[in-house]
């Protein structure tokens, strides 16, 4: 039957998994297109606002109403930085003053969008969730996604191992993915990559991060194999072997 997540747990420390220990639950990378403009590591408990630094924050004196405008007073507060050269980008931005709360809870990363631009998140394959405004969604699951994903691709290397080297015959979903995706007012898909959008950002899960690079230590991908056939070269000239002699020579 299913192994719960305790019990996943419990065999990954019984294998000394993960072997070190960072103090950030989250970092969180801002690109944008290409360009990476800002990269944070979060370890405070109450979470993250992710916002555009706008000067017409209105001023409040009510905790409750401050709170459910921007989010914890308490979150560690991340700026975008103003994009000078693109108009477009900068206007989006515009709609960014309220931001969007990330908070770990439970090994989990949930958001809550606040802002008016629309925000979707998802992985690298693309698969896309809107953030509603003002709910508070699960994004990225460890304990019922990544866990198992992680552990099933663990026991096939493991047994794997024990007949052998030999190939296991088992069909396993692709390995769980560490991070996750946030873009800002567009879609990305496999014709227009998150790249190519305006403003994205990279969400980490630090945990799942540190067991994927113990993961690919304990079993390193095999060495790519190369097509003999698509090899080319011309045959020795005389020039060729007098350098060959010079060569011997030195």
């Amino acid at each position: 039957g299913p192994i719960s997540a305790v019990d996943y747990l419990a065999k990954l420390k019984q294998i000394g998994l993960p072997k070190k220990h960072n103090p950030n639950s989250m970092a969180i990378t801002v690109y944008y297109k290409t360009v990476g403009v800002a990269a944070y590591g979060i370890s405070n408990p109450v979470g993250a606002r992710l916002y555009y630094c706008s000067n017409q924050r209105v001023q409040v004196t009510d905790e409750k109403t401050t709170n459910e405008l921007y989010g914890p007073q308490d979150a560690t507060q991340i700026c975008m930085p103003w994009c000078r050269d693109n108009t477009p980008t900068q206007t989006l931005l515009g709609t960014l003053t309220r931001g969007v709360i990330l908070q770990e809870e439970d090994g989990d990363v949930y958001a809550t969008r606040l802002c008016q631009c629309a925000v979707f998140f998802g992985d690298k394959r693309g698969v896309l969730t809107k953030l509603e405004r003002g709910q508070r969604v699960k994004i990225f699951d460890f304990k019922t996604r990544f866990l198992p994903l992680y552990f099933q691709h663990l026991q096939s290397q493991n047994k794997s191992g024990s007949q052998g080297g030999g190939v296991s015959k088992v069909i396993l979903d692709p390995f769980p993915d560490p991070d996750v995706m946030l873009s800002f007012g567009q879609r990305w898909d496999d014709r227009r990559p998150i790249e190519n959008t305006l403003i994205w950002a990279k969400v980490i899960h630090m945990k799942s991060r540190q067991l994927t690079l113990d993961f690919t230590q304990l079993f390193p991908p095999p060495p790519p194999i190369v097509n003999e056939d698509c090899i080319q070269f011309s045959e020795s000239d005389p020039y060729d072997r007098l350098a060959d002699a010079f060569s011997l020579a030195l």
